[in-house]
């Protein structure tokens, strides 16, 4: 999809009509373009957002204009000269004044520990996980203009589970999911702020890499999965590996089985851990070399393992 077809198709959502979105549509189309640089996008952005959010006008204008970006991600981040692109708009975004009230105070959203606007991209991370690295595309499952942005089990209903399956086949989702993944990994590798990119490497991972490849089922998964988990490890493994070395949010303990009814090959609990680094470096071997599989994705897997290879010989 071009740029301008993407940009035609966000502006005929009908949720997307306030002036301010329209305008913001055209902000990410002049970015996008390489027309217009990530500051001053960012300044477009922030001046048509911070009059409603100081007066708490909508409550959802801002995830919705997440909600465009994550569209623009699911459909455009494979490009990675694009994606790059957007990681460079927020971090311009989160480097902008903090927008407070008439007492100087600053704003963050209802629910406080989402952040500071604009400094800590509030109420981001939520809609990346939910519409952006998710299934579901920002107008199918359920509408921002429907969705309770505070429903924290809702927010939570996805930890280790695999994204369910929607609008049809597996395989009808596995380029969305790729360019989101592409985007993800480029922000935990350049972005300024956390919005959670280490816990969706990790889940991309666990369901890329540590599940068996051994049934026509189990292989149909691998065509979905293996190539965002190895793009975690191109774009982003010092990232992981540095994590991994400091035993990032490590938490020992079986896990159990998995979604499909398999042992995870990584029984040892959650979080980044050298000893799991090992294993994603010996599963990435093993899945280049598995009969069965289509060539692009053991593909993907080798180049991971090259990727590997060269950062334990850099660390």
């Amino acid at each position: 999809m071009s740029v301008e077809a993407w940009a035609n198709a966000a502006r005929r959502d009908k949720y997307r009509q306030d002036f301010e979105h329209q305008r913001a549509i055209d902000a990410f189309q002049g970015l996008l373009d390489g027309n217009v640089t990530p500051d001053a996008a960012a300044g477009t952005i922030a001046s048509l957002y911070e009059a409603l959010i100081k007066h708490r006008s909508n409550t959802t204008s801002v995830p919705t204009l997440w909600g465009i970006l994550c569209d623009a991600i699911r459909a455009l981040g494979g490009n990675k000269e694009l994606s790059e692109r957007l990681v460079n708009l927020l971090n311009s975004i989160s480097q902008l004044p903090d927008v407070t009230d008439e007492h100087g105070n600053v704003l963050t959203p209802d629910w406080k520990s989402a952040g500071v606007y604009w400094r800590d991209l509030p109420e981001l991370a939520m809609m990346f996980r939910e519409h952006g690295i998710g299934k579901s595309s920002s107008r199918s499952e359920c509408t921002i203009h429907e969705c309770s942005i505070t429903d924290g089990q809702r927010v939570l209903r996805a930890d280790i589970e695999p994204e369910d399956e929607i609008d049809g086949s597996w395989d009808a989702q596995a380029v969305p999911l790729l360019n989101a993944t592409t985007f993800g990994a480029m922000y935990l590798a350049r972005g300024k702020q956390p919005i959670g990119m280490l816990f969706h490497a990790e889940i991309s991972l666990m369901h890329g890499i540590e599940v068996p490849y051994e049934t026509p089922d189990q292989q149909r998964r691998a065509a979905m999965y293996v190539p965002p988990a190895a793009t975690w490890i191109l774009l982003a493994g010092e990232e992981l590996n540095e994590r991994c070395k400091n035993d990032y949010d490590r938490k020992d303990g079986a896990k159990g089985s998995t979604p499909y009814g398999d042992e995870w090959l990584w029984g040892k609990g959650r979080g980044y851990s050298l000893g799991r680094w090992e294993l994603w470096k010996k599963r990435f071997g093993e899945i280049a070399l598995t009969q069965g599989l289509p060539d692009d994705v053991k593909g993907f897997a080798a180049r991971a393992t090259s990727k590997i290879d060269e950062i334990d010989g850099q660390y």
